[in-house]
């Protein structure tokens, strides 16, 4: 048996994209951050910042690798080999060795620590090398897809006032999100959806007071949408009527609302849940010390 792994080029496109279909069936990818059925050109975008890897069994394009870096970590954020589960048991193995020998040199070549990988629970190759490598569980990412109404409920909870945003609100809601999120690139993204043409905002007032926003970026692949309240109204449904706003706009444009939270995330998964979310797809976060 032949195994390499070299790095893609543009020739091989149609074959990577035929590789996450099968793995995904178009549904959200973590490694591209969008939902949908993917093109060649998603993955040129991706290289400028992630090793992108053709893996050949035989010398026949089988599988990728995707690596990525960010503040000095490396993380293979994706590891597939369409029809492992055919190969015979002693392929199988091999397999596993020397994809694991790969990586174990590529990280300790890169000086890393510890080699850290992400793995979707529907890819049995990569959930087999988890296990031959005797990897620890660090956290999971959950995928969550709406199954609720299509139109569901936002009426105001009592002494309250969901509404459509106006210019006007832009400074308030700016000192809103800052309020409810810690999150950096979070409070970009909602300023940037606050400013965008093709985005939807929605805003909760008690008294004229903002205390809660809603914000919908409808972009092609990734809608991205963003709900916080202030901790003294929270816990009375103003979350809720926020989110309804904010589905209700995904769902006239025809965009399947989804959302991604860690699995050790206290508030954020029951809150879906309640909402009429169910988990799609889990991504398990492990790592092996070197």
């Amino acid at each position: 048996m032949h195994l390499a792994v070299r790095p893609a080029t543009i020739e091989d496109g149609t074959t990577l994209v035929r590789v996450l279909d099968a793995a995904y069936a178009g549904g959200y990818s973590a490694t591209f951050d969008r939902d949908g059925p993917l093109q060649p050109n998603d993955l040129w975008w991706a290289r400028s910042e992630k090793d992108i890897s053709v893996i050949e069994v035989n010398r026949d394009p089988s599988g990728m690798l995707v690596v990525g870096r960010s503040a000095g970590q490396w993380l293979v954020e994706e590891i597939l080999l369409d029809g492992f589960s055919r190969y015979p048991a002693r392929t199988q193995e091999a397999l596993l060795g020397r994809i694991s020998a790969h990586l174990t040199a590529l990280f300790q070549r890169a000086g890393q620590d510890a080699m850290l990988l992400r793995v979707a629970d529907t890819n049995p190759f990569g959930l087999l090398l988890v296990r031959s490598l005797h990897a620890a569980f660090t956290n999971a990412l959950l995928v969550h897809r709406y199954r609720g109404p299509k139109r569901p409920g936002a009426g105001s909870p009592t002494g309250y006032e969901v509404r459509r945003w106006m210019p006007a609100d832009a400074r308030e809601v700016g000192r809103l999100v800052r309020e409810v999120t810690a999150d950096r690139g979070r409070i970009d993204e909602v300023e940037r959806a606050v400013r965008a043409k093709d985005a939807k905002g929605y805003v909760a007032c008690r008294d004229g007071l903002a205390v809660g926003v809603a914000t919908v970026e409808l972009r092609p692949g990734r809608p991205d949408w963003f709900v916080g309240v202030r901790e003294t109204h929270r816990r009375r449904g103003l979350g809720r009527a926020l989110a309804h706003a904010a589905i209700g706009a995904m769902a006239a444009r025809g965009t399947p609302p989804y959302a991604t939270v860690w699995a050790l995330d206290p508030i954020a998964g029951p809150f879906l849940r309640a909402l009429g979310f169910v988990v799609e797809r889990t991504y398990l976060y492990v790592e092996k010390p070197l």
